[in-house]
């Protein structure tokens, strides 16, 4: 029979393991959210505005440390460890739903976020105005690049790559008077190529969504998608428990 002592050492032994694993899996969480409204027919890229002042009520209740985009990054970059149960909010596209629902309930819970614009949809009807940007901007919202036409990165050429990063770039520095930093691949479309055009052209950290098979990768944040059947609150936690990407299918960033 094994002794007393040996039992509890290898019993210790499996809990530094486990410890060990939760840690290297966890990643911080990074939301990505569309729109905030209702939609004209069922579609995955919609919360609905109670939904999503329920799932930041969670956040404030529960402690989680809401954190700007540009900090998480530079957290990265840096190599630095994140505190679990830090989060950090972001929203795609830059539709006018987001400052109608979404900003007035961050406003109201203290939250930041990072909202990244289709610049070639600014002051569509639908869609954000010069305006709504500006007003976002300074009451604490990141406003990123989205490109300017939303084009699917990886089918361009890199000189087109170029063209997309660098002229939404400017025109969203040219709108908000200051520099823009922050870049989310439409529909997370990454390669090396794009990582390569997106440094070129200034930006300091860029998002995708489940592209990339290694964390740590700041011209690569991979996020978890938030969208209408993430209304569940369990489902939400889950989301945001830093380890709802395990076993999830990652795509590999192509050269």
């Amino acid at each position: 029979m094994r002794s007393p002592i040996i039992k509890v050492a290898a019993f210790l032994c499996l809990v530094v393991l486990s410890c060990a694993l939760a840690v290297s899996a966890y990643e911080t969480p990074v939301l990505m959210y569309h729109h905030v409204g209702f939609p004209d027919s069922p579609s995955g890229l919609y919360v609905s505005p109670e939904t999503f002042e329920k799932q930041m009520e969670f956040l404030k209740v529960h402690r989680y440390r809401v954190v700007p985009l540009a900090e998480l990054a530079a957290l990265i970059r840096e190599k630095k460890p994140v505190p679990q149960k830090t989060v950090a909010v972001t929203f795609d596209d830059g539709y006018l739903d987001n400052f109608e629902n979404a900003f007035p309930v961050l406003k109201e819970m203290g939250f930041p976020a990072a909202l990244f614009m289709i610049t070639g949809n600014i002051g569509k009807e639908g869609w954000l105005s010069e305006e709504d940007l500006r007003i976002l901007d300074e009451a604490g919202i990141t406003i990123g690049s989205h490109t300017v036409s939303h084009a699917f990165l990886p089918e361009l050429k890199p000189e087109e790559v170029g063209k997309e990063l660098a002229a939404s770039k400017k025109k969203l520095e040219e709108v908000l008077g200051h520099p823009v930093t922050l870049l989310s691949y439409p529909a997370g479309g990454v390669t090396e190529p794009a990582i390569q055009e997106a440094r070129k052209a200034g930006y300091e950290a860029a998002l995708t969504t489940n592209y990339g098979r290694e964390k740590g990768n700041v011209y690569a944040i991979r996020r978890v998608k938030i969208s209408g059947n993430s209304g569940n609150l369990f489902r939400f936690w889950a989301k945001v428990s830093g380890y709802y990407h395990v076993g999830k299918k990652r795509i590999e960033i192509k050269q």
